[in-house]
């Protein structure tokens, strides 16, 4: 994709399921030449729902969709030589390598950083691991569950809940893997723009782990300086919390006392709340569920969206709890443009959730949709790195490709 702020940049994808092709996602969605390299059976993500009402497809997930806009595609199996050495030829092709695979995985195969330096002293080398690649547990493996908990943030969840005792939870859908995609390509353009200067690429070395403690640093510092403990809190805390709506539910946060004299002006200023002593944030705290059944039979009341404008007119931090349908007709989305329509081969044209940010000369496109499993093996093997259509056709046969 030309015109890209990252037009130029030559990164291989050497991933799997969400964390690496989240984070080459975004650099390919910004202009870079990614080339996703899959195993011969594809990447596991392509056996990852949701898929559409035909059935699962490799071609057809939603996960695998999503996540690979914008890159070219090849296969190769780095555990025969000769697919090795084609790995090899792309590395010294590369500015970037992203890695989502155990340290192992690469070392195993004569590929150690050392050994990638003598390939090609500019590489960045992207490795993403759930804890590291030292400590005592840098050859464990984890998942979305084990990475959520072995953080801590699962100790926090669910929050809001009515029930504190309830037995820890995670976060649905992929949060590490996002969370992790998004720090390592932080941490990558970061590298990239140091290499200007210095020539030479560095080893980028992402924990998981280490990621989803960043998400409760607060809750950190205050077991290191208060002594408390990581407790999530209860369904009504002072600032209100969330509140069931006519037709959905609604989260209010009104901690300051003028956002709590708003909140019940636009309650129609019960009686209860005229003595002085709600001016207190202290003594909400101890006396809110006293008056609770009275906020909660005026809440049922209002519809969702009408009580959340109504309430950012008088400056009260509220906001609707979106459903996803709620998610894909809401009109702020709408007015910025945030969904992008890609029309896939296989899958067909589907709407896809856009970019956080937008680059007034160089903004974000889908150059391409996901690749179909090996779409570019010819165009790249032969194109890119040199091989003739003869060695292409060998390199079939053994099974390397």
């Amino acid at each position: 994709m030309a015109g890209g702020a990252l037009d130029g940049i030559k990164v291989v994808e050497f991933a799997t399921m969400v964390s690496g092709p989240y984070c080459s996602k975004l650099l390919a969605d910004m202009g870079a030449d990614v080339i996703k390299v899959e195993p011969p059976e594809g990447d596991s993500s392509r056996q990852c729902g949701p898929f559409p009402k035909s059935g699962p497809c490799p071609e057809h997930s939603a996960l695998f969709l999503y996540n690979n806009t914008s890159k070219r595609g090849v296969t190769l199996n780095l555990d025969r030589p000769e697919g090795l050495d084609v790995f090899k030829r792309l590395l010294r092709w590369a500015d970037v390598l992203i890695d989502n695979h155990s340290p192992q995985r690469l070392e195993n195969l004569g590929l150690s950083w050392e050994v990638m330096c003598k390939l090609n002293p500019a590489l960045v080398y992207t490795s993403i691991t759930p804890y590291g690649r030292t400590g005592p547990r840098v050859d464990v493996k984890g998942d979305e569950l084990t990475i959520m908990h072995a953080a801590g943030l699962g100790n926090l969840l669910p929050t809001r809940s009515v029930d504190i005792s309830r037995a820890p939870v995670k976060m649905g859908g992929y949060a590490v893997g996002y969370h992790g995609g998004v720090t390592a390509a932080f941490a990558t353009l970061a590298v990239l723009l140091g290499r200007m200067k210095t020539g030479r690429g560095q080893l980028i070395d992402i924990s998981l782990q280490e990621v989803i403690l960043t998400l409760v640093r607060v809750n950190v510092a205050s077991t290191r300086y208060h002594g408390t403990r990581w407790n999530r809190v209860p369904d009504r805390p002072p600032a209100m919390g969330r509140m069931k709506t006519s037709d959905g539910y609604i989260v209010v946060g009104a901690i300051e006392n003028h956002h709590f004299r708003a909140l019940m002006e636009l309650m129609g200023n019960p009686e209860w709340a005229a003595a002085a002593e709600w001016d207190s944030l202290a003594y909400r705290m101890h006396h809110l569920m006293d008056v609770a059944p009275m906020m909660d039979e005026w809440m049922l009341q209002q519809r969702k969206d009408d009580v959340h404008h109504k309430g950012a007119k008088k400056g009260i931090a509220m906001g609707p709890i979106n459903s996803a349908k709620d998610l894909m007709e809401n009109k702020q989305y709408a007015a910025r443009g945030y969904f992008v329509e890609v029309e896939h081969p296989e899958a067909g044209k589907h709407r896809y959730a856009g970019w956080p940010y937008k680059m007034s000369a160089t903004p974000a496109q889908v150059g391409r949709p996901a690749p179909l499993l090996g779409q570019h093996n010819q165009e790249i093997y032969c194109t890119d790195l040199g091989y003739s259509p003869e060695e292409l056709e060998h390199l079939q046969r053994l099974g390397a490709i």
